[in-house]
């Protein structure tokens, strides 16, 4: 039996987002497959979440070492790795076959925060790209769309090259689409929130990220034919930037909005991220262009289309496509807040038209979803795991530039760092 290395570098929690449950269930999934799993993370709770007990024969978890990766990873036949652990794999573990998994393009997702935390994460994030996409063997991405882009950089690093092409003009073994996935079997519904009021809809909209919309959705919100109550996902001392979250609540505030028609939850535990979208009426994501928002796949919308709860977003990124293109949710232009009220008003009216046919059809979109269809390309590489030797000679890297935070930037990162606050 194989066995592979699983690094996750975000923290794994009871109440979970997403790359932690894309790391859990591959870990839960991988042994079905004949291969041992070694699954290793930093934890963020002050104790082991319980479903990290509840692996299965085969799988095992240990807490990131700092510095002692190679050791923990010691007699792996391949390894898989996401985010910044992923600099301790190539550089720990040279001499073992690499999956560098790009699902999250958090480079792109981190730009968002340039006016709060300064260049840092920028140099940080781009000097990461380069690494580790000059030594991986093998990438995972999202969608088509990221594909191209990821193939993109490899091109520019020189990972796509006149050898590696004639062996394979496809470049299948460089980067594969292994999308977030849906169970088979979904897990039996259990009531999370309180019990509905039939006379009152409930919106989820999902974390304040600063790729998100939130105010063309609050303006439509003054146009939307019946009583509602808007659910904000929002885990305070997450790491990210609060700004977004603390202009909405001001916002809502104003109107006498916060805290009656508008309430924020935690995340819920990873494993009940089903029966939130089943207690509520619709899943509203809209979202601003950006090429954060052309990168992106939705996770939260695969899951709300398993379940049935209709999603309403703005055109834009893979899974907006997919929506419209299998009339499986109702996808308006960006920034249209009447177009948003209008797409609410057709979910949440009584008569419902035209509602369940686009449920039907957003089910079948997810069965294409499943862990078991997902996970085929990266299954067919850990099966046959190879270094690139392509590489060797033809990877080159490049540095990362850029210039100094602007002086005002500087000044108050010192006074915050010498006073502390919020300055």
């Amino acid at each position: 039996m194989s066995t592979v290395g699983l690094v996750c570098s975000e923290p794994l929690r009871a109440r979970q987002a997403g790359i932690g449950i894309r790391y859990a269930e591959i870990a839960r999934r991988l042994p079905d497959y004949g291969f041992g799993v070694r699954l290793v993370a930093p934890v963020g709770d002050a104790d082991q979440p319980e479903w990290l007990d509840e692996m299965p024969e085969g799988a095992s978890f240990e807490v990131y070492d700092p510095g002692g990766l190679g050791r923990q990873l010691s007699g792996c036949d391949v390894v898989c790795a996401q985010g910044q652990l992923g600099n301790d794999v190539v550089l720990q573990v040279p001499d073992v076959p690499t999956v560098l998994d790009f699902y999250d393009p958090w480079l792109v997702e981190n730009l968002h925060y340039y006016e709060t935390l300064g260049l840092d994460p920028y140099r940080n994030d781009h000097e990461t790209w380069l690494l580790q996409l000059s030594r991986g063997d093998f990438f995972l991405c999202s969608s088509e769309e990221q594909r191209l882009f990821y193939l993109g950089l490899l091109t520019a690093l020189g990972r796509v090259n006149p050898e590696l092409v004639a062996r394979d003009p496809a470049l299948e073994s460089l980067v594969a689409v292994v999308p977030f996935g849906l169970p088979e079997q979904l897990p039996e519904p259990r009531l999370l929130l309180e019990e509905r009021d039939s006379r009152v809809k409930r919106l989820l909209f999902g974390g304040l990220y600063d790729w998100y919309d939130p105010w063309t959705l609050l303006k439509a919100l003054d146009h939307v034919d019946c009583d509602w109550r808007l659910l904000l996902i929002h885990q305070p001392g997450s790491g990210a930037p609060q700004r977004l979250f603390e202009e909405v609540q001001s916002f809502c505030s104003q109107k006498g909005w916060w805290g009656t028609r508008v309430e924020t939850h935690d995340w819920v535990a990873f494993d009940r991220r089903f029966d939130l979208l089943r207690d509520v009426d619709v899943l509203v994501a809209p979202h601003r262009p950006s090429l954060e928002t052309d990168l992106s796949l939705r996770t939260r919308f695969l899951d709300a289309l398993a379940v049935g709860c209709p999603v309403v977003t703005s055109a834009g990124g893979a899974l907006s496509r997919l929506l419209d293109q299998h009339d499986a949710g109702w996808v308006v232009p960006c920034e249209d807040e009447l177009a948003l009220a209008r797409a609410l008003n057709d979910v949440l009216s009584s008569e419902r038209s035209g509602t369940s046919g686009r449920t039907e059809n957003a089910r079948r979109l997810a069965a294409d979803y499943t862990w078991t269809r997902t996970l085929e390309p990266l299954i067919s590489f850990l099966r046959d795991p190879s270094r690139d030797v392509t590489k060797v000679d033809y990877a080159h890297g490049l540095g990362t530039r850029s210039p100094d935070d602007p002086l005002d930037f500087r000044m108050r990162r010192r006074l915050k760092r010498l006073f502390g606050g919020a300055s």
